[in-house]
């Protein structure tokens, strides 16, 4: 399969993140507490998977399977719990464009990471200088847009 129509979809998975912090940030405003908005947005999120999961129909994995499964498997919720709540706080204060160029650093800079190690059965990609060079360049990027 062609690479580039997974590309597009992540570069349209991307395009959504600013419209999610910018969401999250308003509800934040109407709730007037991160966390009640962060729940707000996962129990919607919950909903809209439930009906996908009925209408789709997928084999679910069983107790035992959920029960033998890496105990990192679990960290994901808790990692976008935390993930929500601080853009909830962090948009209204830092602007979605400064708040979403910040975090597509972090997660460079952990993916970058994360590669060269190969961790968590991810295939490996070594950190070389063009990888490096491409991270300061975003890094200084996120420099122009915080002095502009």
């Amino acid at each position: 399969m062609a690479q580039w129509p997974l590309m597009l979809a992540a570069l349209v998975t991307g395009a959504l993140v600013p419209l999610q912090l910018a969401f999250n940030a308003q509800l934040g405003g109407v709730t007037r507490n991160a966390f009640t908005a962060s729940l707000i947005v996962f129990l919607v999120g919950a909903l809209v998977l439930t009906m996908i999961v009925a209408a789709t129909r997928p084999t679910l994995p069983t107790a035992s399977e959920l029960v033998a499964a890496p105990t990192t498997v679990w960290l994901g919720g808790a990692i976008a719990t935390g993930y929500v709540v601080a853009i909830v706080v962090l948009t209204p204060k830092l602007g979605v464009g400064l708040t979403t160029g910040l975090i597509l650093v972090g997660q460079i800079m952990t993916a970058l990471v994360l590669d060269h190690l190969g961790a968590f059965g991810n295939a490996q990609h070594s950190l070389n200088a063009g990888r490096l060079a491409g991270l300061a360049l975003m890094i200084a990027g996120i420099a122009t847009i915080k002095m502009y």
